[in-house]
């Protein structure tokens, strides 16, 4: 039984449990992979769910709806939750991104039992082709960075996160030793492209003191009381992005009760206890990693809109679906998206 997490890197709300230290920026973590229950929506009284805003936009159809079936299979199953014992996580090699190829190479720490993972030039070149040829370039072009990492067998898959740097510049990391099998790693790569999406300088205005200053919790009152929108941790989000307006629709009343959870410091009663939040509102997410944030969740809700036929109107969880379907340009690119995924396993 494996698990593996998508991961979101960011330093972000410094007590998720599956937030990992990365230089001074922190990994959110993707979602376990295969650590996804497979959930059953539940139908929910008319007045429990905010009406979602019908679209003219047309809802094309996969040229491959078995396959996709099998990668939401496979990324959902045999769900093992953790309890605070995260893997240490070693960073391998990071490339920059020039020209849509992996360009300097930089050596990052070289674990004697990692080092033929660290040395496998071609696999990683592999891994970011295949990133590449599920996301269309003009949708990328925010991405400079790619790292090889691990944490070991399962646990973390990928995460991504803002560049030291340059905070409108993001970076790929993917676990080598978890990246074997493709209808996880296709799953988790449409997951971290979840967080690109609703977390990019279009989205969200980060706040550079915070991301190099994350333990600053006067910096974080300050900037939390300056923004009148979701704020995610380390900076605003606009009020017309989309993460903004998923939190106001399906978070507000929520959002105190996990803030409660979120702030507990003890790892493994924290996981417990977002367990127990999870069971309590199953109906209302799609999978129990979306439950550990707003961010999470939205990223989990993007994965879910690509690889799934449209759903009936009948739970939130589905709702967090067609959400996406309220902005042509979004199902345009799921389009595109999945042509790529089909194109990429032949039938």
């Amino acid at each position: 039984m494996t698990t593996h997490k998508r991961v979101f890197i960011i330093p972000f709300i410094l007590t998720t449990t599956l937030a990992c230290a990365y230089v001074q920026n922190m990994i959110f973590p993707a979602v376990p992979t295969a650590a996804l229950p497979t959930t059953t929506a539940t139908s929910l009284p008319p007045t429990s769910s905010p009406t979602v805003t019908p679209t003219s936009t047309p809802v094309f159809e996969a040229a491959c709806p078995n396959l996709l079936a099998e990668i939401l299979k496979a990324a959902t199953k045999n769900f093992v939750r953790t309890r605070g014992n995260e893997k240490p996580i070693h960073f391998l090699v990071l490339y920059t991104i020039k020209n849509n190829k992996l360009a300097q190479r930089q050596d990052l720490f070289v674990p004697e039992q990692l080092r033929s993972e660290w040395d496998a030039r071609a696999e990683h070149e592999s891994i970011w082709n295949y990133f590449k040829a599920l996301i269309p370039e003009k949708e990328r072009t925010m991405v400079t960075e790619f790292s090889i990492m691990s944490d070991g067998h399962e646990n973390i898959l990928a995460a991504v996160g803002p560049t030291e740097d340059d905070l409108s510049k993001w970076g790929l990391k993917v676990d080598i030793l978890d990246s074997k099998d493709p209808y996880q790693l296709t799953f988790t790569l449409l997951h971290e492209f979840g967080h690109l999406q609703t977390l990019n300088a279009n989205q969200v205005r980060l706040d550079a003191f915070l991301f190099h200053n994350p333990d600053d919790q006067n910096a974080r009152d300050r900037a939390t009381a300056a923004c009148s929108q979701y704020f995610t941790g380390l900076g605003c989000s606009q009020p017309a992005s989309y993460l903004n307006e998923f939190f106001n629709r399906y978070w507000t009343d929520l959002y105190s009760e996990w803030q409660a959870i979120d702030h507990e410091q003890d790892k493994e009663s924290r996981a417990a206890r977002l367990a127990d939040f999870y069971k309590i509102y199953q109906d209302q997410f799609l999978t129990e990693y979306a439950a550990t944030s707003p961010p999470e969740d939205i990223a989990e809700s993007w994965a879910f809109f690509v690889l799934s036929p449209r759903p009936e109107l009948n739970s939130i969880a589905n709702e967090k679906i067609l959400f996406f379907y309220e902005y042509p340009e979004l199902v345009t690119l799921r389009q595109e998206i999945l042509d790529r995924v089909c194109a990429e396993f032949p039938q």
